[in-house]
């Protein structure tokens, strides 16, 4: 009887390759933020040299912090006739505690503030205004610089705006918001179009839905095409007491508050 043949080894399996943990790179250390400017505090100093009187009012004028107190508030919380008040006023500024401040929404009062402390832009204006005057030659400057480049772009967002003027003009500081707020005043004057993309054809490049800028026609006409009443097509059956009324229209609200 042949010998039975022996069954050949099973393969071996091949070796399953040593284990490595993934690399983790170290997580990045934050950039160290610039540290705000130190705040404003009350002095001892200051206050020891203060009379009886004025301390109280340094202490509330101090308290309105950068958008200040008027003489009415001043008056009104201290209780102080308007003459007495007036004389501690005119005290305090002349020993420079306390500084006078124009507003741009009182401009028949003066607004007090501590003379250490910048005015908050809600009192100035912010960029657009001067010692409390609408700067109408920085206006008009940043309108042209829009008008530039929605001519380069064709139909353009505030925030493509707004990088391109602070790539070609990097001495300029405006932020979006403020490159925003020209350009609804240019809309209100019909100069530019404010429209919503959809993402195709000319707004190809940009996501459906937001709103950009593009030229608009030459005004024409008096006053009244200027303001959003002269071009509604529904001026005809707005009323005071209608559906349709200058206290409910948004449009009219947002004109209003523009400065020209």
């Amino acid at each position: 009887m042949p010998p039975r043949k022996r069954p050949p080894p099973p393969a071996k399996a091949p070796e399953a390759p040593p284990e490595t943990k993934p690399k983790i790179s170290p997580p990045a250390k934050p950039s160290a933020a610039a540290p705000p400017p130190p705040k404003a505090v009350l002095s001892d100093t200051v206050l020891a040299a203060l009379s009886q009187h004025e301390r109280p009012i340094y202490k509330l004028v101090f308290a309105g912090g950068d958008k200040g107190m008027s003489q009415t508030e001043i008056r009104i919380k201290t209780g102080m006739p308007t003459s007495t008040l007036t004389k501690h006023l005119r005290g305090l500024t002349s020993k420079g505690v306390l500084k006078v401040v124009n507003s741009v929404h009182k401009r028949a009062e003066k607004i007090y503030m501590d003379v250490r402390i910048d005015p908050s832009p809600e009192i100035t204006g912010g960029t657009w205004y001067r010692n409390g005057q609408l700067d109408s030659d920085a206006v008009a400057s940043a309108r042209r610089r829009c008008l530039d480049q929605i001519d380069k772009l064709g139909v353009a967002t505030a925030e493509s705006i707004h990088e391109g003027i602070s790539r070609e003009c990097s001495n300029l500081a405006y932020s979006t918001e403020q490159v925003r707020d020209i350009l609804r005043t240019m809309a209100l004057d019909r100069e530019v179009e404010e429209v919503r993309s959809t993402g195709a054809g000319e707004f190809g490049d940009l996501r459906a839905g937001r709103v950009c800028y593009r030229r608009g026609g030459p005004v024409q006409g008096g006053m009244m095409e200027r303001i959003p009443c002269g071009v509604c097509p529904r001026i005809d059956e707005c009323s005071p007491d209608g559906v349709i009324s200058p206290s409910t229209c948004v449009y009219y609200k947002k004109w209003l508050q523009m400065d020209f």
